[in-house]
């Protein structure tokens, strides 16, 4: 008898369980659609760039970079999503901090911050964490 309000408690976290891994990957779709829909943003900074003299074109190359880079962050996050994997967090902190490294780093401090910042993902990697696949 005292194990039917466990059952149930259990049935009931299954299924919100259940409910939470399909709206993670409804999200993750929604990113994946996002991406290929701003698609047609970066072949048009592109093809600015290549029409537009040496002077100005860096402005916008930051442009197409920052948007590129903010597609690649979308789209490891859906895979993030999808996959619940550790690597695939701290893949998704790499882009992430790289993105803020090449994009918006005002000084020298934000170089170094961001230099330690990366060193500090790949130790965790390569020490902290384990590749579960491995073992198959």
């Amino acid at each position: 008898m005292s194990n039917k309000p466990e059952e149930k408690l259990t049935n009931i976290r299954k299924k919100i369980g259940k409910y939470i891994i399909w709206i993670e990957v409804l999200l993750a779709l929604l990113i994946i659609f996002t991406v290929v829909l701003s698609i047609k943003d970066i072949v048009v900074l592109g093809i600015t760039i290549f029409k537009t003299d040496a002077l100005s074109s860096y402005e916008i190359l930051q442009g197409f970079l920052a948007h590129t880079l903010l597609l690649v962050v979308g789209l490891e996050l859906s895979l993030m999503l999808i996959s619940h994997t550790p690597g695939k967090v701290l893949e998704v902190v790499l882009y992430a901090i790289a993105r803020k490294m090449l994009i918006s780093s005002a000084n020298m401090t934000d170089i170094l911050f961001g230099v330690i910042a990366l060193a500090l993902v790949f130790f965790i990697d390569k020490y902290l964490h384990t590749d579960v696949s491995c073992n198959k």
